[in-house]
């Protein structure tokens, strides 16, 4: 009997490890895609989306970021019109007459936009274009000019301005969010293809119950990209920003910042 209860530890042990490495690399991917991408985060209200931003910024909370709503740690406020190359725009830029900017962030603080489907919606696209054409430069261009990235959030993928959404390198969907004795668990598949995100499109893996092979996962994801489902853990007390904050600013009169 005692033999038999210490194979069943040893099988749980390397089943917990298992599971244990693949969420570590699942966030490390996470974060990585941040460092490294602009990256959407899309889901309905409550799913998660400032959390997922929160979480990001937690993680590298050693890092200066900017954001339009105030996520703490390591953070400063910017208007969205700050995210430019104002005065120029493409023409400026493909007829070579292009104008000395004003240099506006540090470098390598990435910049968190929140709710970009209210402030840059896509239905507006057209006006969005003439009022600041210089932003989807710079939303291009950022790495080259501050070697940062932009990070939006929204309700729905297609709900933000065009010019932002296909541009981006890496989406996320936050899908729900669990709270458990003092953590919240977010739920989230991560894509790499805009196509695949707006799909909501699931991972699909080959595993000996299911009827795919490994050939139809290869194929799945050459054509789909790379698709990834996991979880967030994030401490309640790491949690910064308010989450009402448009409560402030819209019902009793404060500004953003």
């Amino acid at each position: 009997m005692a033999v038999i209860i210490v194979i069943a530890l040893i099988i749980l042990l390397i089943i917990g490890s298992i599971f244990l490495i693949k969420h570590c690399l699942f966030i490390k991917n996470i974060v990585d895609n941040f460092k490294h991408c602009n990256v959407i985060v899309f889901g309905k209200k409550g799913s998660g989306k400032d959390l997922v931003f929160q979480w990001v910024i937690y993680k590298r909370k050693k890092e200066h970021y900017y954001a339009n709503l105030d996520y703490g740690y390591n953070g400063s406020n910017t208007l969205l019109k700050e995210v430019s190359v104002y005065p120029n725009t493409y023409d400026t830029i493909v007829s070579n007459e292009i104008i000395k900017t004003e240099h506006k962030f540090k470098e390598k603080s990435d910049i968190y936009i929140s709710d970009i489907g209210i402030f840059l919606p896509s239905y507006m696209d057209s006006t969005l274009y003439k009022k600041f054409p210089s932003m989807p430069i710079f939303y291009a261009l950022s790495r080259h000019l501050y070697a940062n990235n932009v990070h939006c959030n929204t309700q729905n993928l297609e709900r933000c301005w065009k010019a932002l959404r296909e541009q981006a390198d890496f989406y996320v969907w936050a899908r729900k969010t669990l709270r458990l004795f003092g953590y919240l668990i977010i739920k989230v598949n991560t894509y790499d293809k805009y196509e695949s995100a707006k799909a909501r499109l699931e991972p699909l893996k080959a595993r000996f119950f299911n009827k795919y092979s490994k050939s139809e996962v290869d194929l799945y994801n050459a054509q789909n990209g790379d698709i990834r489902s996991g979880h967030i853990i994030l401490k309640i007390k790491s949690i910064k920003y308010d989450t009402r904050a448009f409560e402030n600013i819209l019902l009793k009169g404060d500004r953003l910042y």
